[in-house]
């Protein structure tokens, strides 16, 4: 956790509520990566920026449960994709709502378990099993997103089904602005690690040798570290230019209906027009 942690607050009040001991996590951005970016990066495949702020916290707060004893972990997975949780679909119509809602339902992965086993720790979430996917997917839009006091929020079955909790009616906020981590993506924070001259000579050499863009000095800073991990790009069980490659990084999209690469990070809602 880091300085601007918009979920310490919540968590504190949850935990105290439920009369739990509450495990707080204080660590730097640059200790943090140093510590968890590499078992992020070999356990989920991948250099995507977003998906590593994200995870990076994951295997902090995974790493802190097994070095504790803990052997296994419940998440709240899942919940966002089934019950309407991101906003980026509260405007679509009904009818295309249901049909986002069931393309995600069918692809959804998380990290969480792929970062449990490798730290030998079983990851899980009530809102994977079989009997709650099914039982949302019959939940209307309205059911799930509604408007309140002028802001339009999802997951609502669970914000009334539980209205004792202190943080029911809390924006959604992704698992990088709920731990701190989002300060990574802002200009600056890499400066000090990569000059411009720096990030203009690797992004040529990295396209032209390794077949791959890089976006921007975030971007090549997982890179490296993805290399490193993965030496010349060999990645067990996730071949390159095959038969459904990315365009930007030439690794195997992870789905048939795939317009997001979990390797790079790129994404192209087109991609599939473009390809039929």
């Amino acid at each position: 956790m880091v300085e601007e942690a918009t979920d310490l607050p919540y968590a504190t009040e949850s935990a105290a509520a439920a009369g739990l001991e509450h495990m707080v996590i204080r660590i730097s951005l640059e200790e943090l990566l140093r510590r968890h970016l590499p078992v992020v990066v070999r356990a989920l495949q991948s250099f995507d920026p977003m998906t590593l702020r994200n995870d990076v916290a994951i295997a902090c707060a995974l790493s802190e449960a097994a070095a504790r004893g803990f052997r296994c972990a419940a998440t709240g997975d899942a919940a966002d994709e089934l019950l309407g949780g991101y906003g980026f679909t509260h405007g679509l119509a009904p009818e295309a709502w249901a049909a986002s809602r069931g393309r995600m339902a069918a692809i959804m992965a998380f990290g969480s378990v792929r970062l449990g086993a490798h730290l030998g720790m079983f990851v899980t979430s009530p809102f994977t099993q079989p009997g709650v996917v099914a039982a949302s997917l019959q939940l209307s839009k309205a059911d799930c997103v509604q408007t309140v006091d002028g802001a339009s929020l999802g997951k609502m079955p669970l914000r009334t089904l539980f209205p004792e909790v202190t943080s029911c009616m809390r924006r959604k906020d992704p698992i990088e602005v709920g731990c701190g981590t989002t300060a990574l993506s802002r200009p600056g924070y890499f400066d000090r690690l990569i000059s411009d001259e720096q990030l203009e000579s690797e992004r040529r050499y990295i396209e032209s040798h390794h077949g791959v863009e890089i976006r921007d000095k975030e971007h090549l800073h997982y890179y490296r570290v993805f290399r490193e991990t993965f030496p010349n790009g060999v990645v067990p069980g996730k071949p390159r230019h095959g038969s459904d490659p990315c365009p930007k990084c030439g690794y195997q999209l992870s789905d048939p209906t795939q317009t997001f690469c979990i390797t790079c990070g790129h994404y192209d809602p087109q991609l599939r027009q473009r390809r039929a």
